[in-house]
């Protein structure tokens, strides 16, 4: 996406920086490459687990998923505007000027689509490491909590 850009005679030229939405997306995808990078090296490090640690990366790794899934969502959207236009609000369609823009902006979109589906994975990876710490809640019959045993 940072060398996404398109000049054209008839209308000028365009780049990443123009639109709001694909400059958040590659603030998002340059932190999640941080982070990303920090956390490997983090880990790779043999220190034992404890729980505040395991809450921090649950809870980064949280951020993050979201972060980055809400970068490619905007995207998308700007990307669809500029295949389809919006004719109620008389947005024409640019990909049609702009060819080469849209397929670089499309491929970057798709790979963030991926790269959310890795954060995704990531989370429910440090979730398990984080809540398999806490012990399951104790059943009592005479007093206290019951838990309802479910019998096939």
């Amino acid at each position: 996406m940072l060398k996404d850009s398109q000049a054209n005679d008839d209308f000028g030229s365009v780049s990443y920086s123009d639109l709001g939405a694909f400059r958040y997306l590659v603030h998002a995808n340059g932190i999640c490459a941080g982070y990303s990078l920090l956390s490997a090296i983090l880990v790779a490090v043999p220190r034992p687990s404890t729980l505040a640690r395991a809450w921090i990366f649950f809870l980064l790794d949280q951020v993050l998923a979201y972060a980055i899934l809400g970068a490619g969502a905007v995207s998308t959207e700007v990307v669809y505007l500029a295949y389809k236009g919006d004719q109620a609000v008389t947005w024409s369609q640019a990909c049609g000027s702009f060819n080469g823009f849209c397929r670089k902006a499309t491929a970057s979109v798709a790979i963030t689509f991926v790269v959310m589906l890795c954060y995704a994975g990531l989370s429910l990876i440090s979730s398990y490491r984080l809540f398999s710490k806490y012990d399951a809640p104790v059943g009592y019959n005479n007093k206290g909590i019951e838990i309802a045993a479910f019998r096939a």
